[in-house]
């Protein structure tokens, strides 16, 4: 009688029904915070982050920014100032060990669009990288630091004028969801940043990536071309012309 091995049964299986075993998932996050951030761009890929990290052991998820100080955010109060704000974990300077590195947008981007130590810190990180993602007008700061340099890109549609030529070597795509280019992913305006963030980790984990979305009662785009803002802000005719303010 010839002894099959459970190795021999796994990978037959595995063949048979077409399934894959599910891939590593990175275990140190970044999220870069500069002054006036959209806190979707940045706080929506958290909370699916937040889940996929108390599903996968020794996953981290850190705030980099330029000092120690708290960071605002966008939405602020006539009287008051800002109404939200992040704590950073480390500094640039300190340049911790990552593994992902996720750049929000905001009219804050145009600020650190010209901030030197934002855009050097980018471009000296992303070759230790496994993977580099933007949201929204994020890809600005990609761009300037040379990362998406001949590569697909897409970023915020309602400032799309203003924000490609910012970035006039980059292969802009004016109708996606997201866009994936080698370990580069960037994604369309704000709540786009989920569907991207999603689709990042389904492709590494489906069962915890659909077990985030679950649980925060989010039902994600699963079409990376599906993007009716394009044609909203006219983006495949060069787009609407605004300034990165609202």
């Amino acid at each position: 009688m010839k002894i099959v091995s459970l190795v021999t049964l796994v990978c037959s299986a595995t063949a048979v029904l077409g399934t894959r075993p599910a891939k590593t998932i990175p275990l140190k996050w970044g999220i870069l915070a500069f002054p006036r951030f959209v806190g979707l761009d940045a706080y929506g890929p958290l909370e699916i982050l937040n889940i996929v990290a108390s599903n996968t052991p020794n996953m981290t998820l850190s705030i980099i920014a330029e000092t120690m100080e708290n960071v605002p955010a966008l939405i602020t109060n006539p009287t008051s100032g800002a109404l939200s704000w992040v704590k950073p974990t480390y500094t640039i300077d300190q340049d911790p060990p990552l593994d992902v590195l996720l750049v929000p947008g905001g009219p804050g981007s145009r600020i650190a669009y010209n901030n030197t130590k934002i855009i050097d810190y980018v471009k000296r990180t992303y070759p230790k990288l496994k993977y580099i993602m933007s949201t929204a007008s994020g890809a600005q700061i990609l761009a300037k630091a040379g990362v998406l340099d001949k590569k697909r890109a897409t970023t915020q549609k309602w400032a799309w004028a203003e924000l490609v030529a910012s970035g006039p070597k980059v292969k802009w795509v004016p109708c996606a969801r997201w866009v994936v280019d080698g370990n580069i992913w960037t994604s369309s305006g704000v709540a786009a940043g989920m569907d991207m963030t999603y689709a990042f980790v389904s492709r590494l984990n489906s069962t915890i990536a659909d077990r985030a979305v679950n649980i925060i009662e989010y039902e994600p785009h699963k079409d990376p071309s599906w993007d009716p803002f394009c044609e909203i802000w006219n983006t495949t005719s060069g787009g609407t012309l605004h300034t990165m303010s609202i």
